[in-house]
């Protein structure tokens, strides 16, 4: 099914794990291969240091690699189940200011899959996303294991 972006965005960030978290979807690209989020630093989701939690950034770093790959094959007509298979987060420094993440697939990663898809009818692939402080400096470092699979296998 083909949602628009201003409806994703819009459902994204209304959605109550999010919402709560201060997780925003700020740009979706007309492709859907890039998204930016911002986790706004609130009292909402800080500790007793005055930092992000951990949780809420790993909450940041899970929905966007999915709905991603969801959005350009359903654009291309291709029906799949999508999830994370396994995640890793490394947190290098206290997050004490908004953080900025920016999710990428890029062509070679969508004919690879498009390749495995047709021949086994599921994929696996890493990505990796950053959050990054408002000076810049990465504060948090994840890697996502997404799955694919053809809807009818």
């Amino acid at each position: 099914m083909h949602i628009p972006r201003f409806a994703v965005r819009l459902i994204m960030n209304i959605y109550p794990p999010l919402l709560f978290n201060r997780i925003i979807l700020k740009e979706i690209s007309k492709d859907f291969m890039m998204m930016k989020v911002v986790i706004k630093r609130s009292f909402l989701n800080i500790n007793h240091y005055k930092t992000i939690f951990g949780g809420s950034i790993f909450s940041a770093c899970d929905p966007f690699f999915p709905i991603m790959y969801y959005h350009i094959f359903a654009r291309k007509k291709h029906k799949l189940i999508v999830w994370i298979k396994s995640a890793e987060i490394s947190y290098l420094k206290p997050a004490e200011s908004s953080l900025e993440l920016t999710f990428n697939i890029n062509q070679e990663e969508i004919n690879h899959a498009k390749k495995e898809l047709g021949k086994s009818g599921k994929f696996e692939n890493w990505h990796t996303v950053e959050a990054k402080n408002k000076n810049g400096v990465i504060c948090v470092k994840a890697k996502i294991q997404i799955y694919l699979r053809n809807l009818n296998d």
